[in-house]
């Protein structure tokens, strides 16, 4: 009987049983949490990222990255809709990071890959057992399954004209208050979005522009969503904003380094 037992502790040690229970995902992204912390400045709605400390002391990132990565898929189904998006948001925002101290120094995002390359269809992550790209995760994951437009300014790309990147985790009990905060900072932000009176026009990020579709769909219009966050286009007169148009802003795409 004796020997039996110590077989049947050799096999399962072989396939990789373990009689530890396995760790539980940590839904406060603690990790995460105390990285931005360490290496975000973040002011209204501009932030800048110390890349170069990140690109000098990895551990810590590559430690988070590690966790998410090993998230099987069985088990991110039984979470609830606020910890898959908080994780998806934090994935991505982490895996931007990491792209950027992978190639870093650079001047944007946009030099990583080449002419027919994207860095945002780059498959440099195992995300759910599969090679994956920031484009899977951002327009395969959660646009379509979550239908949440305010994600677009939780979403970072490492540049100066993107909305800025929380100095703290997404987390599922905070994700509401932590989505409106950033989509409101983000709009009021006059140096990325403002109200030409005179001319009763918008001048809008160009996020508006290449996520159109996303706005009207959830509010009918580009307009019907920015005009409850833009205080000086509410103190105008019911029939002025009626008649409001956009021009769309150029974007800046340097490297929002610290």
């Amino acid at each position: 009987m004796i020997q039996f037992f110590k077989s049947v502790f050799f096999v399962g040690t072989v396939i990789g049983f373990s009689c530890e229970p396995a760790m539980a995902f940590d839904h406060q992204h603690l990790e995460w949490d105390s990285i931005v912390k360490q290496s975000v400045s973040w002011t209204r709605s501009v932030s800048t990222v110390n890349y170069k400390e990140l690109k000098a002391n990895p551990k810590a990132l590559n430690h988070y990255l590690k966790s998410i990565t090993e998230v099987p898929t069985s088990e991110f189904d039984q979470w609830t809709r606020n910890q898959q998006l908080a994780f998806l948001i934090n994935a991505y925002n982490a895996l931007t990071i990491k792209l950027i101290v992978d190639h870093y120094p650079v001047n944007s995002i946009k030099d990583i890959g080449g002419i027919f390359s994207s860095p945002w269809k780059k498959k440099f992550f195992k995300l759910f057992g599969n090679d994956a790209s920031l484009d899977w995760i951002e327009h395969e994951k959660i646009r379509p399954q979550y239908k949440e437009p305010r994600v677009h300014f939780s979403l970072v790309c490492a540049s100066k004209g993107c909305p800025g990147i929380r100095a703290e985790a997404f987390t599922a009990e905070k994700l509401n208050e932590q989505l409106e905060d950033s989509t409101s900072r983000f709009l009021k932000d006059p140096s990325r979005n403002n109200f030409e009176p005179i001319k009763n026009k918008l001048h809008l990020s160009s996020i508006f522009k290449w996520y159109k579709d996303d706005f009207i769909k959830a509010k009918g219009s580009v307009e019907s969503f920015v005009l409850p966050y833009m205080t000086s286009v509410q103190n105008q007169q019911t029939s002025t904003k009626s008649n409001i148009s956009i021009e769309y802003l150029d974007y800046d795409w340097s490297l929002n380094e610290k």
